[in-house]
């Protein structure tokens, strides 16, 4: 008798504002997905219970293996992570400033086992298989490539950061010290909307290390996203193939070739131009089997480019919009 595997439990950090848009793509992605997956929502604080209840409900399904497993509200997880950061006075510090912390920190110390996360603004858009699979032994890790350097970073203070070495030393704060085995990097545009880790490669130690020292610029949207790459550096990673899994910034993004599509906060209005793919019928397509491929080092030019880009686009943005203000 054949066995049938075990649903693998995939995670999403959902707010108030964006609960009908978790639906439609969280929904899509159990759809799609051959093999069986159970969501766990994670509450950021904002969700209420009419929110808890549409989710639970919207995204269950009369085949049992594909069914929301539970909704992890704020409170509860607060008093969970206040144990397992008790010895990570950094982390807990910046999870209670940083809704983001959540992503960071509670949807792997949280997790049972590997861990596998999805935000709640990637439509799926065909039949997949083998998403969350490790390729080898080797990779630890596989996230979304980004298609720049969305780092929260000083370069020439990230790059230029001295070395450090390991210590077998049960004080988590000494286990990272000023050294000569090892330097700080990180992985070419990571984006951390979807994730697939092991448990047993998720150093908490490396992010309390990471998060106290003083790299970060005032990006706070973006800690959490270099906290990942940073961590991807350091225990070995992929990255989905780009043209399978795409960061949209046109319509023209999303091609023949696209499994999953993530409509970040700028670009989310493209987001209904697609959301009737759910609802096309694809009983004959075979799923199509998501590809990784090798992950590179940011270099400091890369970082330096592309953080005067973003600076740029942000000085664009605010001159056209006082433009505007003295237009009317």
């Amino acid at each position: 008798m054949s066995q049938v595997s075990q649903p693998l439990i995939v995670r999403s950090l959902v707010c108030h504002h964006h609960v009908d848009m978790a639906i439609l793509c969280l929904g899509s992605l159990l759809k799609f997905s051959s093999e069986p997956l159970h969501l766990v929502i994670h509450d950021d604080g904002s969700l209420t219970d009419e929110d808890i209840d549409k989710l639970k409900t919207k995204l269950s399904d009369s085949d049992a293996s594909n069914r929301c497993a539970e909704v992890i509200c704020r409170s509860e997880a607060d008093e969970l992570m206040r144990q397992h950061l008790r010895l990570h006075p950094n982390a807990l510090k910046y999870r209670n400033m940083n809704v983001l912390g959540l992503k960071l920190l509670d949807i792997v110390l949280l997790s049972a086992g590997d861990m596998a996360y999805c935000d709640s603004d990637i439509l799926f858009l065909r039949p997949f298989q083998k998403m969350f699979y490790f390729p080898n032994p080797e990779t630890s890790a596989i996230f979304q490539m980004d298609c720049r350097e969305a780092y929260a970073v000083f370069p020439w203070k990230f790059l230029r950061q001295s070395p450090i070495k390991f210590l077998n030393n049960t004080d988590t704060s000494l286990r990272y010290a000023i050294g000569e085995s090892q330097h700080v990097g990180l992985i070419s545009k990571v984006n951390a909307g979807l994730i697939f880790i092991r448990k047993t490669a998720y150093d908490l130690d490396f992010i309390e290390w990471l998060i106290s020292q003083n790299i970060f610029n005032h990006d706070s949207y973006w800690h959490e996203q270099t906290c990942w790459s940073a961590l991807a550096h350091h225990i070995g990673s992929r990255q989905w193939h780009p043209q399978q899994v795409v960061l949209v910034q046109s319509k023209q993004s999303i091609t023949d070739q696209t499994i999953a599509a993530h409509f970040v906060s700028r670009y989310r209005h493209f987001l209904g131009d697609f959301s009737n793919h759910v609802n096309h019928s694809w009983h004959n397509i075979n799923p199509i089997a998501v590809e990784t491929i090798s992950s590179k080092n940011c270099n400091l030019f890369n970082l330096s480019l592309s953080l005067m880009r973003y600076k740029l686009g942000i000085w664009k943005h605010n001159a056209m919009q006082k433009k505007l203000l003295v237009c009317d």
